[in-house]
């Protein structure tokens, strides 16, 4: 049989194969986040990020000197009854301008993201596990194998997390039990050591209806450190302590001025380490200004004095002028005082923007602004400073600095 007789051949096959198959769609959910911008601070040169050292995070507002681009894609794969089976995929860049900016996104695990010293933005898999959905047998929760984003509870003009469990493991997920929803999972890090890990089994219950317009969290996570000697060396990895986490919240609705509260208290034992941290964060509505406030205090207690104390409060308004066009300005202010003597330092964030968006409410995305961020910090400030972060760079001889940019932001 000739090269052109056989192609013929085949071609019909399949397309006689084709014609009697039946198709089987799978679902697939297209979703995401993505924020990008571009700026430069008054001396010349690019945006500068402003962030108090020793201070958990800082204020979002103009003053995010990164890319985050996190695209996910959810397929239903097999149903029965209320029963679904998914997988879940989310290829994830993060990339700050700077290598040592102050920063608050991190990798699973809890690291630091470092800058990839490159103009390139290189992806990698933040998240890709297979769950299944409704199980009658449990509680009509959920049952997940994978890496993800997990038990994540997060703040949102300062972009805290207050919980986060992100990582490689299983678990089952909000079960129905008798006063709410029950999630118990175990996590690990297998791209670590053979001989060295660490597990940690986050508990999470919510949804426990204490109040008419609220509801109770509570989040338990142990941790210990899983090792054996090194059959190749006789080496024992290092010991480690173990951990304990403990965090309730209670959330409340339309209390003041029709928005939400969230009020939460957290303790965190690692060995000589200790946190202890109180939250306040509330939103409200007035005459078409969205507002969100958050303070909180935090202590850490360390071996060697080597702890300190952070007490910042901030605020956001958000106001609809005209058809896309919104105004929007954040002011945050935050104080850190170290327990071994050092000088108390101190440093307040100041944000204008407009916003043209795709809508005319304040989650409205997509959404452009522009912006005018200016810091204020006091000496004590200036000399924590890390020397190759670019405040320090720019700024080092200033108690103040000033930055205007561009940044665009959706979810979708």
């Amino acid at each position: 049989m000739t090269n052109k007789a056989l192609l013929a051949a085949i071609t019909a096959t399949c397309a006689a194969v084709t014609a009697h198959a039946d198709p089987l769609p799978i679902p697939i959910i297209f979703s995401g986040y993505m924020r990008a911008g571009t700026g430069i601070n008054v001396r010349g040169g690019t945006q500068v990020c402003a962030g108090l050292p020793g201070a958990d995070t800082k204020w979002r507002l103009g003053n995010e000197c990164d890319y985050v681009i996190e695209p996910s894609l959810n397929a239903k794969l097999v149903s029965s009854g209320e029963t679904a089976w998914h997988v879940h995929f989310m290829p994830g860049i993060y990339r700050a301008w700077g290598g040592r900016e102050f920063q608050t996104y991190s990798s699973p695990g809890g690291a630091a993201i470092p800058d990839s010293g490159t103009d390139e933005l290189v992806a990698r898999f933040g998240q890709v596990y297979a769950y299944g959905t409704n199980i009658a047998a449990l509680g009509n929760g959920k049952v997940w194998v994978g890496r993800r984003f997990y038990n994540r509870l997060q703040t949102g003009i300062n972009d805290q997390f207050l919980e986060i469990n992100d990582g490689d493991g299983a678990g089952i997920e909000d079960m129905n039990v008798v006063i709410g929803k029950l999630s118990v999972a175990a996590m690990l890090n297998p791209r670590g050591g053979a001989n060295n890990n660490r597990i940690s089994v986050p508990v999470r219950l919510t949804g426990i209806k204490d109040l008419p317009s609220g509801e109770l969290a509570m989040y338990v996570t142990p941790s210990v450190q899983l090792r054996s000697d090194d059959q190749v060396s006789s080496n024992k990895p290092a010991a480690e302590a173990s951990g304990l986490a403990v965090g309730v919240y209670q959330t409340l609705n339309g209390l003041l001025l029709g928005g939400n509260t969230l009020l939460g208290v957290k303790m965190d034992w690692n060995g000589p380490t200790r946190n202890s941290r109180v939250v306040l964060q509330q939103s409200a509505f007035v005459a078409g200004t969205s507002i969100e406030g958050i303070a909180e205090y935090r202590i850490n207690k360390a071996a060697g004095n080597a702890g300190n104390k952070w007490f910042g409060i901030g605020v956001r308004s958000d106001t609809h002028i005209a058809g896309p066009f919104r105004l929007l300005a954040e002011a945050g202010h935050d104080v850190v005082k170290p327990d071994n003597g050092g000088h108390t330092r101190n440093m307040t964030k100041l944000t204008l923007a407009t916003a043209v968006s795709a809508g005319d409410q304040a989650s409205s995305r997509p959404t452009i602004r522009l912006f005018v961020t200016h810091a204020i910090w006091d000496e004590a400030a200036r000399q924590s400073f890390d020397p190759t972060s670019r405040l320090r760079q720019v700024f080092g001889d200033q108690k103040a600095g000033t930055s205007v940019g561009l940044q665009a932001e959706a979810w979708w």
